[in-house]
């Protein structure tokens, strides 16, 4: 049974299909078999694949089209992954209940804006929810397009922390790389970028240490 990781946040133009994407990579790049779930209607992800890739991959990243399973549990039973990574719609999705069912870890991607951390309360609330009926569910908010020396992103992270968030110490800085490498690279790991690498390899470590310790 793979190791399950959704990126969810009710809110779009937070980065979860990079973040989704580039995490899988990483994965994948150091030996993990990964791959990831585009369950977005808009399938950024999907279109990605589809127009630079084929037989569903595109360089080091694998994709699990939403039309190859029936019901969201079915992804359980995908043993040649050991992680999957689900990017999830901007919205509160009615799949958003079964994904987090089958999930080991809910990452949620925010801006270091006030309108950016104030949405994704609905979406921590959904979490808690699923929480109640499966408690080892773990959640971390994860600040992505930061912006470096920013005090108003210690800010928000102390707010998030003080209604007991956990939030990753791993930031990702908005870096336009990010966006360019995936017209031109499978990933941010194909790029020339050392920075932002290190900052997608540390997210990835961070993660599975914080399953590891739970």
């Amino acid at each position: 049974m793979p190791l399950i990781i959704s990126v969810t946040n009710q809110k779009g133009g937070v980065g979860k299909s990079t973040l989704a994407l580039n995490l899988s990579s990483y994965f994948s790049k150091n030996g993990v078999a990964s791959a990831v779930v585009d369950s977005d209607a808009q399938g950024s992800i999907a279109n990605l694949v589809a127009t630079f890739g084929e037989n569903n991959s595109y360089g080091s990243v694998n994709l699990i089209p939403r039309s190859s399973f029936t019901a969201f549990s079915d992804l359980t039973k995908k043993s040649e992954f050991e992680v999957l990574l689900i990017d999830t719609p901007p919205y509160l999705s009615t799949d958003l209940a079964e994904i987090f069912r089958i999930s080991d870890f809910v990452l949620v991607p925010t801006k270091p804006a006030a309108f950016d951390m104030f949405a994704i309360e609905s979406t921590l609330e959904l979490i808690r929810k699923a929480q109640k009926s499966k408690p080892e569910l773990k959640v971390g908010v994860v600040i992505n397009m930061s912006v470096p020396g920013s005090k108003h992103v210690e800010e928000i992270k102390t707010y998030l922390r003080g209604k007991n968030v956990m939030v990753m110490d791993t930031e990702i800085v908005k870096r336009v790389e990010f966006e360019r490498c995936l017209l031109s690279y499978d990933s941010i790991f194909s790029s020339a970028d050392e920075k932002a690498k290190a900052e997608i390899k540390n997210l990835g470590e961070e993660i599975i240490a914080k399953m590891e310790a739970a």
